[in-house]
């Protein structure tokens, strides 16, 4: 069988979802220091580790989904899932007040729409990809958040 259309683009993308992920230690240090460590930080620092580990994970999906099934469908209902949870931590912590918060649940719900309209209409790679970079644009929020508050 041949290689799938942009295996390589996901890979890549995967991979860089996996060095994201070190972040999460890198603000974890730099706020340390910091007497306040609130429940809408600590979601930020799981929001950094699971959103680049759904991309990596996800940078694969597509590759095994198009052996059985030849759409990113799952994909889509495995974000729909890892959204709306995160949606709900947001709520519970009460960080929907915050700026990143809302940054990150924006762009949580557009990576899932370019996923499951990507499913539905385009079955495009590129689709895919952009999807999953908003996925890192939501852990790079989150870090940005965690940092700018030691500062």
């Amino acid at each position: 069988m041949p290689p799938m259309e942009g295996d390589a683009l996901l890979i890549g993308i995967g991979t860089f979802g996996i060095g994201t992920a070190g972040f999460a230690a890198v603000a974890a240090s730099l706020r340390s220091e910091s007497k306040l460590w609130t429940p809408a930080h600590s979601l930020r620092v799981r929001v950094i580790v699971s959103t680049s580990f759904n991309v990596a994970f996800e940078s694969v999906v597509p590759l095994i989904a198009a052996l059985i099934l030849g759409n990113s469908l799952v994909t889509g209902i495995y974000v729909l899932w890892i959204v709306a949870f995160r949606g709900w931590q947001v709520m519970h912590t009460r960080a929907i007040r915050l700026r990143p918060a809302q940054v990150m649940v924006g762009t949580g719900v557009l990576s899932l729409a370019l996923f499951l309209l990507n499913a539905a209409l385009f079955a495009s790679v590129g689709v895919y990809a952009l999807a999953m970079c908003f996925q890192l644009g939501t852990a790079a929020v989150s870090f940005y958040s965690l940092i700018a508050d030691t500062t």
